[in-house]
């Protein structure tokens, strides 16, 4: 019997051994904080790595140059597992490399080593302040944050195929009435790239410091269309009575991930028909003294959505008289667009303006929108408001939307729109000059003269306005035609 009862359970414990899994499935891990490439300060420098398993992870090891630096054995949220190297000594100037390996928990852990990521420590030991004096021209000039807090004293011209590169972590520190001009009768570039973790500052030397400090950046025409912000904190900046970023010729520049704030007028100034800005997402301009943005009408189209543009002191996009004169849409940047003077949309080979959804166009003193006046135009826009810029709107405060003969009918759509205070030239909030755009949904309202004014041959059917559309407080009435 006692044999019996040892040989059921060795087969037992055979059974169980046999049904055993044995976990031979590694984990995965990769260093996600710093990338490879980026140039750090001296100091607490945050590693990231992330890491994952088939059943759990047990722990990451951090290593520097091929050492041990440290150990996560707790994790957190998302799979993250952290170490911050604050050892400043081991900081060395130059490049690193960084690596994380992943244990798992079987009772043989399985191992996976990431990849390295190249980091670099920029510029040797800390020298303190370093003042800057010299122009940036015939070949690249790269500022280190170790060189930090860079001092510029004067206003430096970047030209003659001059490039500065300013590294991640740099602050740099701007003289009274001292900025960058750049690209200034030849050409020049600046490369200011930060990252998340590691943002780079302009801002004013001054111990109590105010808008407009010092004269922020001057992009000229022959600036290289290359030229870069990202991830930067500009502040207390602006050429007097222009803003803390200015555009002045037809050229573009890319600015994404970027705060401007205590401009003394403007925070991005677009001086001429043909400057733009690529990328422009993720940034934030406030507390500026005026607009957050002055532009001219025909490039608005390329600003991509996505930023902050509140808490200025007029907070609405400031746009400047003139064409549009290619096809585009006006993305609602979550303030007004504020027309100072007339709008023309039409090209030779046909220019349409859609503007976005809820977004407000707010126009000026006898300001009035033109579509296909002699070449093709048009114009679409659902659930928009125009109306008058005033505090206080008053019936007549700008002229209205003009439709003429050239404008391409199936491209002129107003629908679910609130179109108020127009017809300061006693025509109407919307004319209609030999044109037949689709008008529906519309609450057309406080014109000084007509709510819709048609003239000419052909016009919409004025009953089918009336059925489709509201109107109130017009001084002439709702429809006039012919």
């Amino acid at each position: 019997m006692k044999k019996w009862l040892v040989l059921a359970a060795a087969a037992a414990a055979l059974i169980v051994a046999a049904c055993t899994t044995i976990d031979t499935t590694p984990p995965t891990v990769s260093i996600v904080v710093p990338v490879s490439g980026d140039t750090l300060a001296k100091g607490s420098i945050a590693i990231k790595a992330l890491a994952t398993d088939n059943k759990a992870v047990a722990k990451v090891e951090f290593y520097l140059d091929g050492s041990i630096l440290g150990t996560d054995n707790v994790g957190g949220a998302g799979d993250t597992f952290r170490y911050t190297w604050a050892d400043t000594a081991a900081q060395t100037a130059g490049s690193h490399t960084l690596a994380a390996k992943a244990y798992d928990n079987a009772s043989t852990p399985n191992t996976t080593t990431s990849a390295t990521v190249t980091i670099y420590i920029g510029g040797g030991s800390s020298t303190g302040e370093t003042d800057h004096t010299e122009d940036i021209t015939g070949g690249d000039s790269t500022w280190y944050p170790s060189g930090n807090p860079h001092v510029v004293m004067n206003t430096i011209h970047i030209n003659q195929n001059g490039r500065l590169i300013v590294k991640p972590g740099c602050i740099v520190k701007f003289a009274t009435d001292a900025g960058f001009a750049v690209g200034n009768q030849s050409a020049g570039e600046l490369d200011a790239v930060g990252t998340a973790e590691s943002t780079i500052t302009f801002t004013s030397n001054n111990t109590t410091p105010n808008s407009g400090d010092w004269t922020g950046f001057d992009f000229y025409d022959q600036t290289r269309a290359s030229t870069h912000l990202s991830y930067c904190d500009i502040n207390y900046g602006c050429y007097p009575n222009w803003a803390a970023v200015i555009l002045e010729g037809d050229q573009t520049i890319g600015i994404d991930h970027t705060t401007i704030h205590h401009s003394s007028k403007y925070g991005i100034e677009l001086n001429s028909a043909g400057a733009y800005i690529t990328g422009f997402t993720g940034n934030t301009i406030t507390a500026c003294d005026s607009n957050p943005i002055f532009s001219y009408p025909g490039k608005l189209s390329m600003l991509q959505g996505g930023n902050t543009l509140t808490g200025n002191g007029k907070n609405a996009i400031f746009v400047y008289g003139g064409d549009v004169a290619e096809t585009g849409t006006w993305l609602n940047q979550g303030v007004p667009y504020f027309l100072s003077d007339n709008v023309y949309v039409s090209s030779s080979s046909g220019a349409y303006l859609t503007i976005a959804k809820g977004t407000t166009v707010q126009c000026g003193t006898g300001v009035h929108i033109t579509v296909g006046n002699n070449l093709p135009g048009g114009l679409i826009a659902d659930s928009v408001t125009f109306t008058s810029s005033a505090t206080s709107p008053q019936k007549g405060d700008w002229y209205g939307i003009w439709f003429y003969p050239e404008c391409t009918d199936a491209q002129c759509q107003l629908t679910r729109c609130n179109i108020g205070y127009g017809g300061g030239d006693i025509e109407g909030d919307i004319w209609l000059r030999d044109a037949k755009p689709n008008i529906t949904g519309c609450s057309i309202h406080d014109s000084k003269g007509w709510g819709v004014d048609c003239e000419g041959p052909e016009f919409p059917d004025p009953d089918s306005l009336l059925a489709h559309n509201t109107f109130a407080n017009n001084d002439s009435g709702s429809v006039l035609h012919p």
